[in-house]
């Protein structure tokens, strides 16, 4: 057999999908506090205060808020959403395989993956991973190839009655295997997929997700098995906190920070515990209010990073009064995009600047404008598909058709003041060209578990790229057409086959540029499907205080938990 190096496009660029997020809320690294006019941020850039980790104060306790807490704590599993406070309250307890810098170059996470080797055997691609035999789960048990098989065999697509978020590159994927032995995983793919690197990040132990039953239940409302620098100390549903605290049988380096707490608060209270110091960090995003309430308190530090994070409308395709396509796109062009920019944003260190491509934020690699008529506001043009869809006007101003009126519910997370600020400008938008919009608060736990029910005409919400960043691997989940109603991450329930084989042709692509092309190509179809209407790259605006080192606005850089702590 002959091997030779595949050179896959993002090689040179790790989530199963975009990170769910209600709130507004060796590259170069660059610190301080952000000033008052910005232009774009670099995606080389991010502010972290990065400090040696031997000369920080070993010890003490960072104080972390997240806006849910959640009852599945399997991210694999749709029931998570993916959300991003789950995301976050696991990241310190499970096993990620790369880190990233802050120009999203990768390099292996040694605590858990000695060596890869990816390439070409017998005309297939191989991907080989020499795991660290000195990896355990906190039950004993070593981290072995079964835990790939498992997460494979449970997010392959081919049995429906697993509910998961992705199955992105692991559809592709036809045989694990064990190597030499059981720390060596030995991945066959069916066709090339360029994203390889997304995959088995996190790992969760064969022994609690390796049947269905486990798969739905061994995670849910609670946490039984980790395998990282931290492990759960305790999980109080009442008070809505997760207390993690280092795991004495980690064989890695020793975290700084004696303690986690994720600490459930919604957007409104959040700036206001930050400024109180029950928080240690405001993640600020897109909100002018929280922004001048973190700048308020005695010494913060303000860090600002371009980072592969977005701010979206999401159309329901299943919505009576949405499925016609025609009718989705004049919603497109009755939104004033950049009168929503203009108000969420003034006042933040952030460029206001629409975002016109569904996969890639403006500063990132491959960026392009594919908007074209649907980006732009255009209320006559709105009006003129709904003229044709046969949407008549009426004398109260809205639309009509067969006695029905043209009515929509817009669901947003009730205590996020930017939301609010948002379907107060879309109501009026929307009236303009005859369409009534009725603003529904939906309450901060329950949020997400309605939009993954349907149970909404149009929504607002963050998306939180993951890091290392893969385009298509990041966004795919979201545009798949749903099979057989398992919708995935794919919440709008819109899709098309030409669609599917237009981002599994970029999946398989070897060239850089051909799979930036094709994944331009995939986001131009997006467009003319009116699928979410993307409004602006969110900023990446975290608030801290002045002494927390090593964490921050990451940009594209992954977070160590090892080494977050406190300067002396």
């Amino acid at each position: 057999m002959s091997r030779h190096t595949l050179k896959l496009a993002t090689a040179i660029a790790l989530s199963a999908g975009i990170a769910l997020s209600a709130s507004a809320c060796s590259g170069s690294t660059k610190t301080g506090s952000a000033g008052a006019t910005h232009g774009s941020y670099a995606a080389t850039a991010n502010m972290v205060n990065p400090v040696n980790s031997a000369d920080l104060k070993q010890g003490g306790t960072l104080n972390f808020p997240v806006d849910q807490y959640s009852t599945q704590w399997n991210v694999y599993n749709a029931d998570s959403q993916n959300e991003v406070s789950i995301v976050d309250t696991m990241a310190p307890m499970l096993p990620s395989l790369y880190h990233s810098t802050a120009d999203n170059k990768l390099s292996t996470n040694t605590d858990y993956l000695l060596n890869v080797k990816n390439g070409i055997v017998g005309g297939k691609q191989v991907t080989t991973y020499e795991l660290n035999p000195r990896g355990k789960w906190s039950d004993g048990s070593q981290i072995t190839w079964k835990d790939f098989q498992a997460i494979w065999a449970s997010s392959n697509g081919k049995d429906p009655k697993y509910s998961v978020i992705s199955t992105t590159g692991f559809s592709q994927i036809s045989s694990v295997a064990q190597g030499k032995d059981q720390f060596e995983v030995i991945v066959t793919y069916s066709s090339p997929f360029a994203d390889w690197q997304s995959l088995f990040s996190p790992l969760y132990p064969a022994s609690q997700i390796g049947t269905l039953d486990g798969f739905k239940a061994s995670y849910k409302n609670k946490i039984p098995v980790t395998a990282g620098p931290f492990k759960v100390q305790s999980m109080n549903p009442t008070t809505k906190v997760v207390t993690e605290v280092r795991d004495p049988n980690w064989w890695g380096t020793k975290p700084v920070l004696n303690q986690i707490n994720f600490r459930t608060m919604d957007a409104a209270t959040a700036p206001s515990a930050f400024a109180s110091g029950e928080v240690d960090i405001s993640d600020i995003g897109p909100s002018v209010d929280a922004y001048k309430k973190a700048k308020s308190v005695p010494g913060v530090s303000i860090r600002v990073a371009g980072a592969p994070n977005l701010r979206q409308l999401l159309l329901n395709g299943d919505s009576p009064n949405l499925k016609d396509q025609s009718v989705r796109q004049a919603v497109f062009q009755g939104i004033n995009r950049a009168a929503i920019g203009q108000s969420d944003l003034n006042g933040l260190p952030w460029p206001i600047k629409s975002l016109n491509n569904h996969f890639l934020v403006n500063n990132a690699n491959g960026y392009v404008d594919n908007a074209g008529a649907l980006g732009a506001y255009d209320p006559k043009g709105a009006g003129a598909k709904l003229d044709a869809a046969g949407w008549k006007a009426g004398a109260n101003g809205y639309r009509s058709k067969n006695g029905k009126e043209l009515d929509l519910s817009l669901e947003i997370p009730a205590g996020t003041p930017v939301a609010t600020n948002e379907s107060q400008l879309l109501v009026p938008m929307l009236k303009a060209i005859g369409i009534k919009v009725t603003v529904v608060n939906g309450a901060a736990d329950q949020f997400f578990n309605d939009i993954a029910a349907g149970k909404f005409d149009l929504t607002i919400f963050s998306g939180v790229g993951g890091v290392p960043f893969f385009p298509l691997t990041n966004s795919e989940a979201s545009f798949l057409a749903p099979v057989k109603g398992n919708v995935g991450q794919n919440y709008s329930r819109l899709g098309s086959t030409e669609l599917d084989a237009t981002m599994n042709t970029a999946g398989t692509d070897i060239d850089a540029a051909t799979y930036l092309a094709d994944i331009n190509k995939s986001d131009q179809l997006l467009w003319q499907l009116a699928v979410n209407l993307p409004l602006y790259q969110r900023p990446q605006i975290v608030a801290t205080k002045p002494t927390l080192a090593n964490y921050g606005a990451f940009g594209f850089q992954d977070t160590d938990w090892t080494k977050i702590g406190f300067t002396k």
